[in-house]
């Protein structure tokens, strides 16, 4: 059983998670206790990095979904980053990219990102 990878950083106030290898049934706990820990501490910004995510289950999906809330109920946002095609698949056959914009790239979503915080402090 491959551990789930996860690691942190801040680019321009977006709080970035790095997710690497499997989030499923025996990991998803690991990744929302990490997001909770990153935006409590960085702010509700934030893009999940799924470039070096190789598989997402249900439970990925309701980790990714929980993250949403939370960040939301602090008056953030959430991004998914660079998910490839098999990740892709997952979150669209639940129609999460209506809810989550999906990016190709880390730097495009922070792009979006400071795009958003910026028009929410000015209005």
């Amino acid at each position: 059983m491959q551990r789930l990878g996860l690691s942190t950083r801040v680019e321009n106030h977006s709080v970035i998670v790095a997710v690497e290898g499997e989030l499923d049934i025996a990991t998803a706990t690991d990744l929302q206790d990490h997001v909770l820990t990153a935006i409590d501490t960085h702010g509700p910004w934030l893009i999940l990095d799924l470039s070096k995510l190789d598989f997402m289950d249900s439970s990925g999906l309701n980790a990714a979904i929980n993250a949403y809330r939370a960040v939301t109920e602090r008056g953030g946002s959430l991004a998914l980053a660079a998910p490839n095609e098999r990740v892709t698949k997952v979150i669209r056959l639940v129609g999460l990219h209506r809810q989550v914009p999906v990016h190709r790239t880390v730097g495009a979503a922070v792009i979006s990102m400071e795009a958003l915080e910026a028009k929410k402090q000015a209005g």
